[in-house]
């Protein structure tokens, strides 16, 4: 079964972190919080099954897939009872997703960007099993900055002037939005490195950029846990 577990670490340590800002956001934390963290686990691992099924066509794969997806429903559904219809609007997320990858391909930006935001999912799901609250401000706020690196690794990769300022209108418009949602600009301050970026394209490894993306989202994590606080 090795060959159905999720090795893209960057996927692993947005939902991480996204699933943390939900907690660091409240007030407390009960026993259903490891159901969903398991729950949400599930549902992120069953991209390299969904993945596989779309490479090979071969039904094992998507029996993996659905498996995953229908006992990560199964308990998140147990747990949150009737209150799981409050989540239904946001299953348009994942939707989207699917479609885009599926008509477009997993490296088209709208993909990368929608699997961002599905990832970022994991946030508010967290905070709902703990307050019962659609904090729709902190998805938005979440999504938002992991969308960032979506345009960082464009301009990395491609280096043409279009997608370095790209990289920096980005940042602009997410700050334009965190002001008009009312949030500290402070949250957004670890996206200067994409704006240095952009600027400089300077140079960095593959594994030394994953680790500098992993310390944005640290940062993004403890200022937004001030912010609300």
């Amino acid at each position: 079964m090795k060959q159905y577990i999720l090795k893209e670490y960057g996927s692993w340590s947005v939902m991480i972190i996204s699933f943390l800002a939900g907690l660091f956001t409240s007030t407390g934390a009960g026993p259903g919080v490891v159901v969903v963290f398991i729950a949400l686990t599930l549902l992120v691992n069953s991209k390299q099954a969904f993945t596989r099924w779309r490479a090979s066509s071969l039904r094992r794969p998507l029996i993996v897939f659905l498996t995953q997806v229908c006992a990560a429903s199964a308990m998140l559904i147990a747990l949150f009872g009737g209150a799981t219809v409050k989540l239904l609007p946001f299953l348009t997320v994942p939707a989207v997703y699917l479609l885009f990858n599926i008509f477009s391909g997993e490296h088209y930006i709208l993909t990368e960007m929608a699997g961002f935001a599905l990832l970022s999912l994991s946030g508010l799901i967290a905070k709902f099993s703990v307050t019962g609250v659609i904090d729709s401000r902190l998805y938005v706020a979440t999504a938002l900055f992991f969308m960032a690196g979506v345009f960082k690794i464009k301009a990395r990769f491609k280096k043409r002037p279009l997608d370095r300022v790209l990289a920096a209108l980005y940042v602009a418009v997410a700050a334009v939005a965190y002001f008009g949602m009312n949030i500290s600009l402070l949250v957004l301050t670890p996206l200067i490195d994409n704006l240095l970026f952009a600027v400089t394209l300077y140079p960095a490894k593959l594994k030394v950029t994953g680790w500098i993306e992993v310390a944005k989202g640290v940062l993004f994590l403890a200022f937004l846990a001030v912010f609300y606080h």
